[in-house]
Formats: C-alpha cells, sequence, structure tokens
C-alpha cells in the first residue's frame, strides 16, 4: 500500500497495487489513499478503510464483512459481487460506484478457471439470501448518486438521508430497506414496489407547481441584486423548492437572501455573495458553494452532506461597529464535507506494519 501511495504521488520505487486473492483481515487502512488500487477476490474482514480514498478501486467480488468505511471515498469504484455484512459505510461516497451482483472466478493450474464465489454467496462459501450486497449495510447519510445496484440484495439496508440520484436499483431486494429521508430523484420510484409508507420523507423530483415557480425565483434574486445596490429587501424564498432553478444562483449578488427550510439538493451557489443569509433547516445535500462569501450566514440545523465548500469565505460579518454576525452551523449535517466533525471518522492512525498479508 505504501508503495501505491509513492506510485499515485509520481515517487521513485513507487508501484501499483495489483493484490488480487489475498488474505489483510484486521488492518488499519484508515485514511490511507488507494484510488486505482486492484483487490479483486481479497478477504479484508474487519479492516477500516474510515476516511480512505478508495476511488475507482476494484474490490470486484472482495469480502468485506465488518469493513468501516466510514467517510470513505468510494467514487466510480467497482464492487460488484462483494460482500458488506456487517460493514459501515456512514457518510462515504460512492458516487457512480458498481454494486452490481457478479460472479467471480480464478485461474487454477490444475483445474483451469474455477468459481470462488458468485452471486448469492459469501466468498467463504456460507450462503446468503439473494445478490451482492449482504443484508443490514449501514449506508445512511452517503452519497450514491449514478450508483449501479441492479440486482443487488438491500434487504434491511439502511439508506437514511442517502443521495440515490440516478442510482440503478432494477431488480434489487429491496425488503424492510429504510430510506427516511433519502434523495430518489431521477428514477422511476413506482417500479422499485415500496409502500408510501417506506417512500415517506423522500426527497422526489421536483413537482410541476416547483418548476413553474422558477420565473418568480429569478424574479426575486433579480430584487435581491437591486437591494444590494439601490435599497429594498433581500430575496425571500423560505420553504421554497430551488431545484427547478439551480443554476441561476452562481455568482451572484445575495447578501441576506432568507432561505430557511428551503430544498436545494445540488443547487450551485458558486463564487455568490451570500452574507447574511440564512439557510435554517435548508436541504443542501450536495449543493455547490465552492468559493462563495459566506460571512455571518447561517446554517442551523441544515442539512449539507457532502456538499462542496472548498474555499469558502466565513466568520464574521460587521453589520455596524459593535455589531458582528458570525457563520453558523449549530446542528448542520456536515458529514462528506471538509468542514466534517473530527469525530465523524476516526483519524489516520499512526504508522504500523499491521498484521501480515498471505496470498
Amino acid at each position: 500500500m505504501s508503495a501505491h501511495e509513492s506510485f499515485l504521488l509520481g515517487r521513485p520505487g513507487g508501484r501499483r497495487a495489483t493484490l488480487s486473492f489475498i488474505v489483510a483481515t484486521g488492518y488499519v487502512c484508515d485514511g490511507r489513499t488507494l484510488a486505482d488500487a486492484r483487490f479483486d477476490g481479497s478477504d479484508f474482514t474487519g479492516t477500516s478503510f474510515a476516511g480512505a480514498d478508495l476511488s475507482r478501486a476494484s474490490l470486484y467480488c472482495a469480502n468485506l464483512t465488518r469493513c468501516d468505511f466510514r467517510g470513505a471515498r468510494l467514487q466510480r469504484c467497482d464492487l460488484r459481487g462483494a460482500t458488506f455484512a456487517g460493514a459501515t459505510l456512514v457518510g462515504a461516497n460512492l458516487d457512480q460506484a458498481d454494486m452490481r451482483a457478479a460472479v467471480l472466478w480464478a485461474s487454477d493450474s490444475l483445474r483451469g478457471m474455477r468459481r470462488v464465489g458468485a452471486r448469492g454467496e459469501a466468498l467463504d462459501g456460507e450462503p446468503q439470501a439473494g445478490g451482492g450486497v449482504a443484508h443490514g449495510v449501514d449506508f445512511s447519510n452517503c452519497s450514491l448518486q449514478g450508483a449501479r445496484m441492479r440486482e443487488a440484495n438491500l434487504k434491511n439496508a439502511d439508506f437514511s438521508g442517502a443521495n440515490l440520484a440516478n442510482a440503478d436499483l432494477q431488480g434489487a431486494k429491496l425488503e424492510g430497506v429504510r430510506l427516511r429521508g433519502a434523495i430518489l430523484t431521477g428514477m422511476d420510484v413506482s417500479r422499485l414496489n415500496l409502500s408510501p409508507a417506506a417512500l415517506k420523507d423522500c426527497v422526489l423530483d421536483p413537482t410541476k407547481e416547483a418548476v413553474a415557480r422558477v420565473a418568480h425565483i429569478r424574479s426575486e434574486l433579480d430584487r435581491s441584486h437591486d437591494w444590494i445596490t439601490t435599497g429594498g429587501s433581500p430575496a425571500h424564498l423560505e420553504g421554497f423548492d430551488l431545484r427547478p432553478a439551480a443554476e441561476l444562483f452562481r455568482e451572484r449578488l445575495l447578501a441576506g437572501l432568507q432561505a430557511s427550510e428551503a430544498i436545494a439538493v445540488g443547487v450551485d451557489f458558486s463564487n455568490a455573495k451570500l452574507q447574511g443569509a440564512n439557510f435554517d433547516g435548508a436541504d443542501l445535500r450536495g449543493a455547490h458553494f465552492t468559493g462563495a462569501d459566506l460571512r455571518g450566514a447561517s446554517f442551523v440545523g441544515a442539512n449539507l452532506a457532502h456538499a462542496s465548500l472548498g474555499g469558502i469565505e466565513t466568520g464574521e460579518l460587521e453589520l455596524r461597529p459593535g455589531l458582528r454576525l458570525p457563520t453558523r452551523f449549530d446542528g448542520a449535517n456536515l458529514v462528506g464535507t471538509m468542514l466534517t466533525p473530527p469525530d465523524a471518522a476516526p483519524p489516520p492512525p499512526a504508522a504500523s506494519e499491521g498484521p501480515t498479508a498471505v496470498g
């Protein structure tokens, strides 16, 4: 793994990790950079990858039983046929990951190709009902945009607060799945065979009424600009669904914007002037605030999971001498952001050799 990290940095002696079919259980790999590594068919039972970068890595049919992936980066990771029994993926980013069921084959010098793991089985041969993802896995607050989970076994999985926009769940086993607050946009939820109760509190595609209010939102934003330059009042969009107008906020003068309780999933506020704005209780999952001026803005109780907050300006906003307004994130969900609380995932450990891996 150390050699792989050197390879990614272009250091002498570096080499890509190609460690298929290894047994490396109980390791601590928190915070390691393992992007593009190959671990096909390997057994990582009980290993911790909290905060690690496994982007585009191949864990095809790997045994990830009881692994800790809290806050890990698994974008575009090949997880087909992987076993996740008892694993924790809270707050992980699995955008465009491939989690479909699969069959694993290995080369055998005596018998040619042989099957070592299959859809519906764990790699140790113990049977599991259904497909590649094991029962009861915790995906709460994960980003799973565009993830491919066709025919995967998601029985009793917890997707509370997860972003499943444009995910492929065709044929997936969803018995007992928990979706409270999940984002299910870009998919035909009627084909998921879920009860209305299971879909309660989920964020679905914008309604026709929300789309029809785009002109009003544009008018409010224009008025906000006039308020800043000539006087008046800030834009009032409390409780609005801002997603149909997602591209109208970028680089705008929006000081004092009132958007409490708004639905702003994925909305682009990049480089906007949002001094003193109020986003209390708003749903801002996956929103873009890169380069925005957020001095004095309030995000009390807002959901900012996996929002982009790079290069933001925060701190106190001086309204007049002696009166300063701080930027507030009290009670906000900051999982997957640069402002994630330090206790959200274990910090990287001190360097150690760990257990010896065997092939």
